[in-house]
Parts: C-alpha cells; structure tokens; sequence
C-alpha cells in the first residue's frame, strides 16, 4: 500500500491573489499539523512558536481562510481551536 506524502507545493492557495502571505503561512502549518487527520485541534502557542502573530491576529487570518473555503474552524475556548481543512 503506498503511503500518502504531504506536498502543498502544487496547492491552489499559493497562486490565491485573495489570501495573504501570512495566511498562506498558517495555512501551511495548519495543513501539517492536520496531515492525513478528519478534525484537528491547535492552541494559539503552538502558531505563536512558528510566527508572531497574536491571538487576534490568527482568527482573522482563519476567518479569511474560511471565507475562501480552505478550512473551517471553531475556537472553543481562548486560543484553543479545531478545524478542518479542505
């Protein structure tokens, strides 16, 4: 059985002109984090680790993410997210 392998080097997002670099960039750890996963689940440190970015600032970028139909997200509690990527 062949093994999935993660490459987002073909994926429609990085030629998105309505989504920003930033967004681009969580997108693409979001992605690895939910790798060959239905829902995954990821706090605000884990990002804030990779990028500065602040809580704020993450759920805005998610929302655009959303809006273009990437992924879809819950923040069920302070900086404690689930999601699903497209």
């Amino acid at each position: 059985m062949p093994s999935k392998k993660l490459d987002l080097s073909k994926h429609k997002i990085w030629r998105d002109k309505n989504i920003k670099p930033e967004a681009k960039e969580i997108y693409a750890i979001l992605h690895s984090n939910a790798f060959d996963k239905y829902i995954a689940h990821i706090n605000i440190g884990d990002i804030q680790n990779k990028i500065h970015i602040t809580n704020v600032g993450f759920k805005n970028n998610l929302k655009i993410l959303e809006q273009f139909k990437y992924l879809i997200y819950k923040e069920y509690d302070k900086g404690l997210y689930e999601y699903h990527i497209y």
